[in-house]
């Protein structure tokens, strides 16, 4: 994760990461058969990691905005995962980058995941009647990347959940 997240893809040599972990460049190919295999299996688990750190923080009866705010306020803590992510979303934009299709994907899955969740804040009288949910999920998403890159750049100086708590509070009651 820290060789991907500060190179990049293209940027960070099989051997480069093997040293890191403390094993040889073919013991590492030994576990995955290349370079784009240990990348696709680095961004699966991550994912999974913070897709099980954000379960223990359910929504209960709380809105789905302060669900976020918290996924925000732990990015603050640890920005290991979203620097990965930044980094290798904006690198697989080419289409011919090996994560271009998990990025595709993941992206859909959060807006569509956003889309659902915003429209039960709706449902259950939270979120604005008058409010697009199909039009506030990809806005919420851009918003949280925006001030991750921010977060990033300011060396953590910036914030992500105090302007994501803001911009959200808008349009709830």
């Amino acid at each position: 994760m820290t060789a991907f997240a500060a190179q990049g893809f293209r940027g960070v040599a099989v051997d480069t990461i093997a040293a890191e972990v403390g094993i040889s460049q073919a013991g590492l190919l030994h576990y995955f058969p290349s370079k784009a295999a240990l990348l696709i299996e680095t961004l699966e688990y991550f994912q999974r990691l913070s897709q099980a750190r954000a379960t223990l923080n359910p929504l209960g009866s709380g809105s789905f905005a302060s669900h976020l705010v918290v996924v925000a306020r732990q990015h603050e803590v640890d920005p290991r995962f979203i620097r990965l992510l930044l980094v290798l979303a904006a690198e697989s934009t080419n289409v011919d980058h090996p994560a271009h299709e998990w990025f595709v994907r993941r992206y859909e899955d959060t807006r569509e995941s956003f889309e659902r969740q915003f429209a039960a804040d709706q449902g259950a009288k939270l979120l604005r009647a008058d409010v697009n949910v199909a039009a506030l999920a990809p806005l919420a998403i851009a918003m949280m990347d925006g001030l991750e890159v921010q977060f990033l750049l300011s060396g953590g100086v910036s914030k992500i959940a105090q302007p994501l708590d803001a911009f959200l509070s808008t349009f709830y009651r």
